[in-house]
């Protein structure tokens, strides 16, 4: 063999990890599931552990902002790679899949980055069979069909036609939010899923925390080192949301939610229409349900004393909203940029964790059934964006609430010193336990999500690196005791909870000092 033959079969072997079948087709993983099962958690975590995986990824959504570009960070990991980012927005391939999506495929099949796997969440409200013929037409192979589902909310929605389809043909099931689910509804909802999906493997889960080789066929690619704990580099991220497509279901008139986007400046909030459609009829829907989306945009920051006491209620309230996700920009924490999601009751977070990469904005996209719910939250949303929010002595008792609660934390033991650097928000958090092998992130984490669920009062997270913090700004209908009496009793459950299989006697010495 000549010399430049060897380098070129040499360049093969090293970049083309496929090379073992040939130069083999390109591998897909197909992330399908309802409005809020978790499917962009997955593909976080995927990205976050993916070791030294190159994975391209396609994000099909239903609203008309491109707000998973925005939760997937997906500007600032591409050029961490030089990669290009393409944002067409107003996706959804509910029905019809072809002509800019199959373009959207046929970059990534072209690229020179060399991809192993395609990664592909389809929108909440789509089916996946819709995407495999055009997947085939340019030489994408189909590896995995995956379906995510809400362990405590199948029951309520097994009805949607279209959730029986997402089941039909898929190879794996991750049965999340397993940790807001009881021992009933989880054994419930795997009978159910034995029978729809013709005994497709299910797998529990919590935040979609599954290894990576489970999802993505890694069988055919060779010098694959996946990543095994959380500290690994920032996944390659080629996102590209699919534009515009005909969302067809059965609906009774041709109206359309719409806000007035009147006299918009670059400083105030804009909102964006609903998405509903009359064009088709789409079987999928039970008969007479539509759903439509609302975006809200803002440049300028929200108020959170008004996001927790206002909007938070109204959502809670708002029986007919699915799913709320995106950006938000909070007047008393500047520096933040929260990712806020919203998929029922038990499923509220705002976390910190990644800095500003452009000027920062909030962003939120609603889905639901009830028109007149999302525009009683958007006007609301608009009238909390206010460019003159600011921490003031208007605030009142806000920071006197601020120290009476700090001082009750540090009298618990269990909690960290808490900080009152960006008053009147109180910062504190649980300990973290390495004896009994629980992480700071988990017991706050939990601790988060429990205290949110009940709806009294609302806590935010940062997080960086191993440190996990969370954060409460109690307002001036708050009660310290309350809110005191409230943390401490969420914190006693979180703890039991994930502490049960401690043994003290083996593992605690001071289980023996008398």
């Amino acid at each position: 063999m000549e010399g430049n033959e060897m380098s070129v079969a040499f360049e093969n072997r090293v970049f083309n990890r496929r090379s073992g079948l040939g130069g083999g087709r390109m591998g897909c993983t197909l992330i399908t599931g309802f409005l809020g099962s978790g499917k962009t958690t997955l593909l976080k975590h995927l990205l976050d552990h993916r070791g030294d995986l190159r994975l391209a990824v396609l994000v099909n959504e239903f609203a008309d902002s491109d707000v998973d570009s925005l939760l997937l960070d997906s500007a600032r990991l591409n050029r961490a790679f030089n990669l290009s980012t393409v944002s067409l927005t107003h996706g959804c391939a509910c029905c019809e899949v072809s002509g800019p999506f199959r373009e959207s495929l046929q970059r990534i099949v072209d690229s020179k980055h060399n991809f192993d796997c395609l990664l592909i969440e389809t929108s909440g409200l789509a089916r996946p069979d819709k995407f495999v013929a055009e997947l085939k037409e340019v030489g994408i192979h189909l590896d995995l069909v995956v379906a995510v589902v809400d362990a405590e909310s199948l029951d309520k929605i097994i009805k949607i036609d279209i959730v029986r389809k997402q089941l039909e043909h898929v190879d794996i099931v991750l049965l999340n939010k397993c940790d807001l689910a009881t021992l009933s509804q989880i054994s419930n909802a795997e009978d159910i899923l034995e029978e729809l999906t013709a005994g497709a493997k299910v797998v529990r889960s919590q935040f979609c925390k599954v290894p990576v080789d489970l999802i993505i066929d890694c069988s055919k690619l060779q010098a694959l080192n996946i990543e095994k704990n959380n500290e690994s580099m920032p996944g390659v991220l080629s996102h590209e949301s699919l534009p515009k497509m005909a969302f067809q279901r059965y609906i009774y008139d041709n109206s359309s939610l719409q806000f007035s986007s009147s006299g918009h400046t670059s400083n105030q909030p804009s909102v964006g229409g609903d998405r509903s459609s009359t064009d088709d009829l789409q079987p999928g829907f039970p008969h007479g349900e539509s759903f439509s989306s609302a975006t809200f945009e803002a440049e300028v920051p929200l108020s959170l004393v008004v996001f927790q006491s206002k909007i938070l209620k109204s959502m809670r309230c708002a029986s007919n909203l699915i799913r709320a996700k995106g950006i938000i920009w909070f007047a008393e924490d500047r520096e933040s940029r929260f990712v806020f999601q919203w998929s029922g009751l038990k499923r509220v977070e705002a976390i910190s964790g990644q800095p500003w990469e452009s000027s920062p904005k909030s962003c939120i996209v609603l889905i639901g059934t009830d028109k007149s719910e999302l525009q009683t939250i958007i006007s609301q949303l608009s009238a909390s964006a206010n460019p003159h929010n600011e921490v003031s002595s208007e605030y009142g008792n806000l920071r006197e609430h601020a120290k009476r609660l700090a001082s009750m934390v540090a009298s618990d033991d269990r909690f960290k010193e808490p900080s009152l650097s960006k008053t009147p928000l109180v910062i504190f958090g649980l300990k973290g336990s390495p004896l009994r092998g629980v992480k700071e992130s988990q017991l706050n984490g939990a601790l988060m999500h429990v205290v949110n669920g009940k709806g009294n009062i609302f806590l935010t997270a940062t997080t960086f690196g191993e440190d996990y913090n969370l954060q409460i700004l109690l307002d001036e209908k708050s009660t310290v005791n309350e809110a005191w009496s409230e943390i401490r009793s969420a914190t006693s459950i979180v703890v039991s909870k994930l502490c049960k299989n401690f043994c003290p006697c083996r593992s605690d010495l001071t289980a023996h000092v008398h």
